[in-house]
């Protein structure tokens, strides 16, 4: 018997879309890493298992006495829904392109995937460069979208850059920039 309960769990965002949802479906690239391209390919196969399961069982009638059945009508809503969902997944796996740590020759430069040590008017601080997807402002990983992101991107040691949002209104130096060993 269908469970609506059960089609929301599985419709539910898992954690790497808190910093991200797509309202519109684009052939923007996509910023991952390997462990990121993995956890969104899983998720688009236990979603679309999901829906295979769903879809297989029984399934409401679409009347009920002369009426439109409203268990029906909730079932279509939330494939609407679950559809919607491998959409994004799947146009996520067709634009990723994985984050691979540059030349060494450019390890100068900030690029994605650098960490890269910061001085924001005073205050030290240390950000890794990531795509949208990974993105998390908690964990010190900004997006290439992000104004700091931006801002970075292309800079070297030494060069500053002014950075504006509604929030602050730094100067921004670099101080370090560096990419991890492992790819």
């Amino acid at each position: 018997m269908y469970s609506r309960q059960s089609i929301h769990l599985a419709t539910k965002k898992p954690d790497f879309f808190n910093h991200f949802y797509m309202t519109t479906l684009t052939s923007n690239r996509f910023y991952v890493t390997k462990q990121g391209l993995e956890k969104v390919q899983k998720e688009y196969e236990k979603l679309h298992e999901f829906k295979r399961q769903k879809t297989m069982g029984e399934m409401p009638s679409i009347l009920h006495s002369e009426e439109a059945n409203p268990e029906y009508l909730a079932f279509q809503e939330d494939m609407s829904l679950l559809d919607a969902r491998l959409n994004e997944y799947e146009n996520i796996l067709q634009n990723a392109e994985l984050i691979k740590k540059p030349p060494k020759s450019q390890w100068n430069e900030v690029g994605v995937g650098a960490t890269v040590k910061v001085d924001l008017g005073g205050e030290v601080d240390e950000f890794t460069i990531v795509g949208t997807l990974e993105a998390d402002p908690v964990k010190k990983k900004i997006s290439t979208e992000s104004p700091l992101g931006k801002g970075l991107l292309g800079l070297r040691v030494g060069d500053t850059v002014k950075i504006t949002t509604m929030l602050v209104n730094h100067d921004c130096r670099i101080l370090k920039i560096t990419y991890s060993e492992k790819e």
